[in-house]
Protein backbone atom coordinates (compact mmCIF):
# COMPACT_ATOMS: atom_id res chain seq x y z
CA UNK A 1 0.00 0.00 0.00
CA UNK A 2 1.29 3.27 -0.76
CA UNK A 3 2.13 5.26 2.71
CA UNK A 4 3.73 8.25 3.52
CA UNK A 5 7.66 7.28 4.80
CA UNK A 6 10.76 7.64 4.62
CA UNK A 7 14.05 5.80 5.51
CA UNK A 8 13.14 6.27 9.21
CA UNK A 9 9.63 7.09 10.07
CA UNK A 10 6.41 5.10 9.23
CA UNK A 11 2.95 6.79 10.14
CA UNK A 12 1.24 4.99 7.76
CA UNK A 13 -1.00 7.26 6.31
CA UNK A 14 -2.39 6.07 3.05
CA UNK A 15 -1.40 8.71 0.55
CA UNK A 16 -4.04 9.38 -2.30
CA UNK A 17 -3.63 8.04 -5.68
CA UNK A 18 -4.32 10.81 -8.74
CA UNK A 19 -5.65 8.81 -11.38
CA UNK A 20 -6.07 10.38 -14.54
CA UNK A 21 -9.77 9.68 -15.29
CA UNK A 22 -8.62 8.59 -18.48
CA UNK A 23 -7.06 5.85 -16.96
CA UNK A 24 -9.81 4.15 -15.00
CA UNK A 25 -11.99 1.49 -16.56
CA UNK A 26 -15.35 2.32 -17.91
CA UNK A 27 -17.91 -0.09 -18.50
CA UNK A 28 -16.67 -1.06 -21.90
CA UNK A 29 -13.33 -1.96 -20.77
CA UNK A 30 -13.90 -3.85 -17.61
CA UNK A 31 -12.41 -6.88 -19.58
CA UNK A 32 -8.79 -7.28 -18.91
CA UNK A 33 -6.26 -9.44 -21.27
CA UNK A 34 -3.84 -11.09 -18.46
CA UNK A 35 -0.45 -12.55 -19.56
CA UNK A 36 0.44 -16.19 -19.24
CA UNK A 37 2.89 -15.16 -16.31
CA UNK A 38 0.01 -13.51 -14.53
CA UNK A 39 -2.68 -16.55 -14.90
CA UNK A 40 0.06 -18.95 -13.50
CA UNK A 41 0.96 -17.10 -10.15
CA UNK A 42 -2.67 -16.96 -10.08
CA UNK A 43 -3.35 -20.61 -10.60
CA UNK A 44 0.17 -20.92 -8.04
CA UNK A 45 -1.50 -18.74 -5.50
CA UNK A 46 -4.66 -20.84 -5.83
CA UNK A 47 -3.22 -24.30 -5.56
CA UNK A 48 -1.24 -23.30 -2.03
CA UNK A 49 -4.34 -22.14 -0.19
CA UNK A 50 -6.78 -24.66 -1.74
CA UNK A 51 -5.49 -27.70 0.59
CA UNK A 52 -7.80 -29.39 2.94
CA UNK A 53 -4.93 -28.88 5.70
CA UNK A 54 -6.00 -25.12 5.17
CA UNK A 55 -9.17 -25.11 4.35
CA UNK A 56 -10.64 -26.95 7.24
CA UNK A 57 -9.61 -23.80 9.18
CA UNK A 58 -12.42 -21.60 7.21
CA UNK A 59 -15.62 -20.99 8.09
CA UNK A 60 -18.40 -23.23 6.26
CA UNK A 61 -19.95 -20.18 4.53
CA UNK A 62 -16.43 -19.19 2.77
CA UNK A 63 -16.79 -22.78 1.76
CA UNK A 64 -20.15 -22.54 0.45
CA UNK A 65 -19.36 -19.54 -1.22
CA UNK A 66 -16.38 -20.29 -3.00
CA UNK A 67 -18.16 -23.31 -4.38
CA UNK A 68 -21.42 -20.69 -5.81
CA UNK A 69 -18.74 -18.55 -7.01
CA UNK A 70 -17.02 -21.31 -9.17
CA UNK A 71 -13.13 -20.00 -9.74
CA UNK A 72 -11.12 -21.79 -12.21
CA UNK A 73 -8.14 -22.62 -10.53
CA UNK A 74 -6.17 -22.05 -13.61
CA UNK A 75 -7.40 -18.58 -14.97
CA UNK A 76 -7.94 -15.02 -13.73
CA UNK A 77 -11.73 -14.37 -13.64
CA UNK A 78 -13.57 -12.33 -15.97
CA UNK A 79 -15.72 -9.92 -14.28
CA UNK A 80 -18.68 -11.29 -16.17
CA UNK A 81 -17.93 -14.87 -14.81
CA UNK A 82 -18.04 -12.95 -11.25
CA UNK A 83 -21.17 -11.14 -11.71
CA UNK A 84 -23.10 -13.98 -13.25
CA UNK A 85 -22.91 -15.36 -9.60
CA UNK A 86 -22.54 -12.62 -7.59
CA UNK A 87 -25.40 -10.20 -9.04
CA UNK A 88 -28.93 -13.16 -8.90
CA UNK A 89 -27.38 -13.85 -5.28
CA UNK A 90 -27.40 -10.77 -3.18
CA UNK A 91 -27.42 -7.55 -5.41
CA UNK A 92 -24.14 -6.64 -5.58
CA UNK A 93 -21.89 -6.38 -8.55
CA UNK A 94 -18.28 -5.82 -9.36
CA UNK A 95 -16.41 -3.86 -11.06
CA UNK A 96 -12.18 -3.18 -11.72
CA UNK A 97 -10.42 -0.14 -10.54
CA UNK A 98 -7.11 0.78 -11.85
CA UNK A 99 -6.66 2.15 -7.95
CA UNK A 100 -4.20 0.00 -6.24
CA UNK A 101 -5.42 1.18 -3.08
CA UNK A 102 -8.70 2.78 -2.67
CA UNK A 103 -9.33 5.47 -0.14
CA UNK A 104 -12.27 4.65 2.76
CA UNK A 105 -14.21 7.45 1.01
CA UNK A 106 -14.20 6.41 -2.64
CA UNK A 107 -14.61 2.66 -1.55
CA UNK A 108 -17.83 3.59 1.00
CA UNK A 109 -19.35 5.57 -2.01
CA UNK A 110 -18.97 2.68 -3.99
CA UNK A 111 -20.51 0.53 -1.49
CA UNK A 112 -23.33 2.59 -1.22
CA UNK A 113 -23.78 1.76 -4.58
CA UNK A 114 -23.47 -2.06 -4.02
CA UNK A 115 -20.41 -1.86 -6.10
CA UNK A 116 -17.43 -3.67 -4.78
CA UNK A 117 -13.94 -2.96 -6.47
CA UNK A 118 -11.30 -5.48 -7.58
CA UNK A 119 -8.38 -4.03 -8.50
CA UNK A 120 -5.70 -4.81 -11.63
CA UNK A 121 -2.94 -5.35 -10.18
CA UNK A 122 -1.48 -8.94 -9.14
CA UNK A 123 1.06 -9.09 -6.66
CA UNK A 124 4.11 -10.83 -8.08
CA UNK A 125 6.39 -13.91 -7.58
CA UNK A 126 8.49 -12.77 -4.37
CA UNK A 127 5.09 -11.84 -2.47
CA UNK A 128 3.28 -15.23 -3.05
CA UNK A 129 2.66 -16.28 0.46
CA UNK A 130 1.99 -12.04 1.61
CA UNK A 131 1.52 -9.08 -0.39
CA UNK A 132 1.09 -6.07 1.98
CA UNK A 133 -0.80 -4.21 -0.59
CA UNK A 134 -4.13 -5.78 -1.76
CA UNK A 135 -4.05 -7.28 -5.19
CA UNK A 136 -6.66 -9.32 -7.25
CA UNK A 137 -5.99 -12.47 -5.48
CA UNK A 138 -7.09 -10.87 -2.59
CA UNK A 139 -10.04 -8.73 -3.95
CA UNK A 140 -11.49 -12.16 -5.67
CA UNK A 141 -10.08 -15.43 -3.76
CA UNK A 142 -10.73 -13.63 -0.36
CA UNK A 143 -13.63 -11.38 -0.40
CA UNK A 144 -15.91 -12.57 -3.35
CA UNK A 145 -17.00 -16.12 -2.11
CA UNK A 146 -18.34 -14.30 0.67
CA UNK A 147 -20.25 -11.83 -1.39
CA UNK A 148 -22.36 -14.56 -2.76
CA UNK A 149 -23.65 -15.08 0.82
CA UNK A 150 -26.74 -13.04 1.63
CA UNK A 151 -25.64 -12.87 5.51
CA UNK A 152 -22.13 -11.36 4.03
CA UNK A 153 -23.86 -8.65 2.04
CA UNK A 154 -25.82 -7.97 4.47
CA UNK A 155 -23.23 -6.93 6.67
CA UNK A 156 -20.95 -5.34 3.98
CA UNK A 157 -24.63 -2.85 3.47
CA UNK A 158 -24.16 -1.64 6.88
CA UNK A 159 -20.67 0.06 6.68
CA UNK A 160 -21.58 2.91 3.52
CA UNK A 161 -24.64 4.00 5.70
CA UNK A 162 -23.01 5.07 8.77
CA UNK A 163 -20.05 6.36 7.35
CA UNK A 164 -21.38 8.74 5.17
CA UNK A 165 -23.20 10.33 8.30
CA UNK A 166 -20.03 9.65 11.24
CA UNK A 167 -18.27 12.44 12.43
CA UNK A 168 -13.84 11.71 11.42
CA UNK A 169 -13.43 10.31 14.97
CA UNK A 170 -16.29 8.06 14.21
CA UNK A 171 -15.27 6.77 10.82
CA UNK A 172 -11.68 5.96 12.01
CA UNK A 173 -13.73 3.98 14.16
CA UNK A 174 -15.59 2.50 11.32
CA UNK A 175 -12.66 1.62 9.11
CA UNK A 176 -11.31 -0.62 12.20
CA UNK A 177 -14.90 -2.62 12.13
CA UNK A 178 -14.32 -3.21 8.83
CA UNK A 179 -10.32 -4.34 9.00
CA UNK A 180 -11.48 -6.33 12.54
CA UNK A 181 -14.29 -7.90 10.79
CA UNK A 182 -14.35 -8.40 6.90
CA UNK A 183 -10.09 -8.43 6.74
CA UNK A 184 -9.19 -9.83 9.87
CA UNK A 185 -11.92 -11.39 11.78
CA UNK A 186 -12.20 -14.96 13.52
CA UNK A 187 -15.63 -16.98 14.52
CA UNK A 188 -16.22 -19.89 16.32
CA UNK A 189 -18.05 -22.79 14.84
CA UNK A 190 -18.24 -26.02 16.00
CA UNK A 191 -16.34 -24.71 18.99
CA UNK A 192 -13.17 -24.10 16.93
CA UNK A 193 -11.53 -21.27 16.08
CA UNK A 194 -12.53 -20.42 11.87
CA UNK A 195 -11.42 -17.55 9.61
CA UNK A 196 -13.51 -15.59 8.18
CA UNK A 197 -11.01 -12.70 7.74
CA UNK A 198 -10.40 -12.28 3.37
CA UNK A 199 -7.06 -11.14 4.60
CA UNK A 200 -6.18 -14.00 6.11
CA UNK A 201 -7.87 -16.24 3.95
CA UNK A 202 -5.88 -14.78 0.98
CA UNK A 203 -2.10 -14.80 1.95
CA UNK A 204 -1.02 -18.38 2.96
CA UNK A 205 1.77 -16.80 5.38
CA UNK A 206 -0.85 -15.17 7.58
CA UNK A 207 -3.08 -18.29 7.25
CA UNK A 208 -0.94 -20.82 8.38
CA UNK A 209 0.39 -18.19 11.41
CA UNK A 210 -2.63 -17.88 12.49
CA UNK A 211 -4.00 -21.72 12.17
CA UNK A 212 -0.35 -22.46 14.08
CA UNK A 213 -1.68 -20.07 17.31
CA UNK A 214 -4.80 -22.01 17.36
CA UNK A 215 -2.85 -24.96 18.20
CA UNK A 216 -0.10 -23.01 20.60
CA UNK A 217 -3.27 -21.77 22.25
CA UNK A 218 -4.31 -25.72 23.11
CA UNK A 219 -0.62 -26.68 23.63
CA UNK A 220 0.60 -23.74 26.28
CA UNK A 221 -2.90 -24.28 28.15
CA UNK A 222 -4.08 -21.20 27.32
CA UNK A 223 -7.04 -23.08 25.52
CA UNK A 224 -8.61 -26.33 26.60
CA UNK A 225 -10.50 -27.83 23.50
CA UNK A 226 -12.77 -30.19 25.36
CA UNK A 227 -14.66 -26.62 26.67
CA UNK A 228 -16.45 -23.83 25.14
CA UNK A 229 -13.12 -22.13 24.00
CA UNK A 230 -15.20 -18.69 23.60
CA UNK A 231 -15.69 -18.63 27.33
CA UNK A 232 -12.11 -19.56 27.66
CA UNK A 233 -10.86 -16.36 25.25
CA UNK A 234 -12.92 -14.11 27.01
CA UNK A 235 -11.42 -15.28 31.03
CA UNK A 236 -8.14 -14.50 29.50
CA UNK A 237 -8.81 -11.84 27.72
CA UNK A 238 -10.46 -10.03 31.25
CA UNK A 239 -7.20 -11.32 32.47
CA UNK A 240 -4.50 -9.93 30.37
CA UNK A 241 -6.42 -6.53 29.66
CA UNK A 242 -4.24 -3.82 31.34
CA UNK A 243 -1.74 -5.04 29.87
CA UNK A 244 -3.01 -5.64 26.56
CA UNK A 245 -4.52 -2.06 26.81
CA UNK A 246 -0.76 -0.77 27.81
CA UNK A 247 0.72 -2.91 24.62
CA UNK A 248 -1.92 -0.84 22.47
CA UNK A 249 -1.37 2.71 24.12
CA UNK A 250 2.39 2.26 23.18
CA UNK A 251 1.60 1.18 19.96
CA UNK A 252 -0.19 4.50 19.49
CA UNK A 253 2.44 6.74 21.06
CA UNK A 254 4.96 5.12 18.52
CA UNK A 255 2.61 5.81 15.83
CA UNK A 256 2.65 9.28 16.71
CA UNK A 257 6.15 9.75 16.81
CA UNK A 258 6.52 7.95 13.38
CA UNK A 259 8.46 5.12 15.16
CA UNK A 260 6.91 3.19 13.38
CA UNK A 261 9.84 2.02 10.77
CA UNK A 262 7.40 0.03 8.78
CA UNK A 263 4.36 -1.85 8.42
CA UNK A 264 6.11 -4.98 8.04
CA UNK A 265 8.20 -4.77 11.22
CA UNK A 266 5.44 -3.57 13.37
CA UNK A 267 5.57 -6.68 15.48
CA UNK A 268 8.87 -6.80 16.35
CA UNK A 269 8.21 -3.44 17.52
CA UNK A 270 5.96 -4.89 19.74
CA UNK A 271 7.40 -7.70 21.21
CA UNK A 272 10.39 -5.11 22.24
CA UNK A 273 7.45 -3.01 23.89
CA UNK A 274 6.86 -6.19 25.70
CA UNK A 275 10.19 -5.86 26.80
CA UNK A 276 9.87 -2.27 28.22
CA UNK A 277 6.19 -3.04 29.89
CA UNK A 278 7.94 -6.03 31.62
CA UNK A 279 5.56 -8.46 29.67
CA UNK A 280 6.05 -11.65 29.53
CA UNK A 281 5.96 -13.44 26.42
CA UNK A 282 4.14 -16.52 27.17
CA UNK A 283 1.10 -17.86 27.77
CA UNK A 284 -1.68 -15.79 26.30
CA UNK A 285 1.31 -13.41 24.65
CA UNK A 286 3.38 -16.16 23.66
CA UNK A 287 2.13 -16.10 19.91
CA UNK A 288 2.57 -14.24 17.05
CA UNK A 289 -1.03 -13.49 17.22
CA UNK A 290 -3.05 -12.08 20.00
CA UNK A 291 -6.60 -13.30 20.08
CA UNK A 292 -8.81 -11.45 21.83
CA UNK A 293 -13.39 -11.46 22.08
CA UNK A 294 -14.71 -8.85 19.05
CA UNK A 295 -15.67 -5.64 21.03
CA UNK A 296 -15.98 -2.27 19.95
CA UNK A 297 -14.44 -0.72 23.21
CA UNK A 298 -10.73 -2.49 22.16
CA UNK A 299 -10.95 -2.18 18.89
CA UNK A 300 -11.88 1.64 18.88
CA UNK A 301 -8.57 1.66 21.00
CA UNK A 302 -6.34 0.16 17.93
CA UNK A 303 -3.78 2.63 16.79
CA UNK A 304 -4.90 4.76 13.18
CA UNK A 305 -1.97 2.65 11.65
CA UNK A 306 -3.65 -0.77 12.20
CA UNK A 307 -0.76 -2.79 9.37
CA UNK A 308 1.89 -2.34 12.09
CA UNK A 309 -0.66 -4.25 14.42
CA UNK A 310 -1.87 -6.84 12.57
CA UNK A 311 -1.15 -9.80 15.01
CA UNK A 312 -4.27 -8.70 16.81
CA UNK A 313 -6.80 -10.70 15.48
CA UNK A 314 -10.71 -10.62 17.14
CA UNK A 315 -12.76 -13.37 17.73
CA UNK A 316 -16.68 -13.50 17.24
CA UNK A 317 -18.74 -16.43 19.13
CA UNK A 318 -20.68 -16.71 16.26
CA UNK A 319 -21.56 -14.42 12.84
CA UNK A 320 -24.86 -13.81 14.50
CA UNK A 321 -22.80 -11.79 17.27
CA UNK A 322 -20.77 -10.20 14.68
CA UNK A 323 -23.93 -8.53 13.19
CA UNK A 324 -25.00 -7.70 16.79
CA UNK A 325 -22.30 -5.96 17.43
CA UNK A 326 -21.36 -4.18 14.50
CA UNK A 327 -25.50 -3.07 14.34
CA UNK A 328 -24.58 -1.51 17.95
CA UNK A 329 -22.07 1.08 16.54
CA UNK A 330 -23.29 1.27 13.01
CA UNK A 331 -26.87 1.36 13.22
CA UNK A 332 -27.57 4.76 15.23
CA UNK A 333 -24.70 6.47 13.41
CA UNK A 334 -26.41 5.65 10.07
CA UNK A 335 -30.32 6.40 11.36
CA UNK A 336 -28.94 9.90 12.19
CA UNK A 337 -31.11 12.57 10.55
Amino acid sequence: MTMKQNQTTYTGDIVAEHIDPSREYTNENQELVFTDEQHAIWADLFAGIHQPYLLEHLCREYLNGLALLQLDPQRIPTVTHLNERITPQTGWRIERTAVRYTLADDWYKKFAQRIFLITDYLRTRDQMEFTPEPDMFHDIFGHLPFLTQKFYANIEDKFAPAYMKATQEEREVIKRLAWYSTEFGLVVQENRFKVFGAGIISGRAELENTIMEFYRLGRDNVIDYSRNIFQQLQKAFLANKNDLYRIIDGVNELHQKGQMSSGEQGWNVVHALYDKLGISRKGYFGGEVILVPFNVETIARIPKTVYAFNPMFFVCESLAQMDELLDSYLKPIADRS
